[in-house]
């Protein structure tokens, strides 16, 4: 199963120390090595920064320059994956976290563990949101955008958006 690790606080905070530790799980201290993301927000406008790579976490010349700065790496929400394999190929398509765009809004999305139940056979072209990878939590993020894009012309309040995930939740 893949690993994720995420923050959320309420001042900017230097994610270096927490990311370096996270990172070597991709393929040094564990067997995490089929590629991995962060996508960290800005905390200004809401707009994410994504970094992805297809190389083991621990190997990663992306993982050595973000971490190697001179400057604090600050976010004060983040989330970071790291992958294992199990639905697609090891390719930068298939690396989480996923993003897109709803509302004005970019939205990220990671996903430990497989949902063997879910059917990607719905997905066709005039759909707002297809998978670009062959992973099933791509297929899973963009059925949820494209069931509450149907469902809300606009962003709706954080209860009644929290309420309409959690019933999409419940029929995955």
């Amino acid at each position: 199963m893949c690993q994720l690790l995420g923050i959320n606080t309420s001042t900017p905070t230097d994610i270096r120390s927490p990311f370096q530790v996270f990172s070597r799980r991709g393929g040094d201290t564990d067997c995490h090595a089929h590629g991995w993301g962060i996508c960290m927000y800005d905390g200004l406008n809401n707009t994410p920064q994504s970094y992805h790579d297809s190389d083991p976490a621990a190997e990663s010349a992306l993982v050595k320059s973000l971490l190697r700065s001179d400057v604090p790496v600050e976010t004060m929400n983040m989330v970071s994956h790291i992958r294992y394999a199990t639905r697609g190929e090891v390719k930068l398509e298939n690396v989480h976290p996923f993003q897109r765009e709803l509302w004005g809004v970019q939205w990220c999305f990671a996903h430990n563990g497989d949902v063997s139940c879910f059917d990607k056979a719905h997905f066709s072209p005039d759909r707002l949101y297809n998978p670009m990878g062959a992973t099933d939590s791509e297929a899973i993020f963009c059925a949820i955008l494209n069931a509450l894009g149907a469902r809300f012309d606009t962003l709706p309040s954080k209860s009644v958006l929290h309420d309409a995930i959690a019933s999409l939740c419940d029929e995955i």
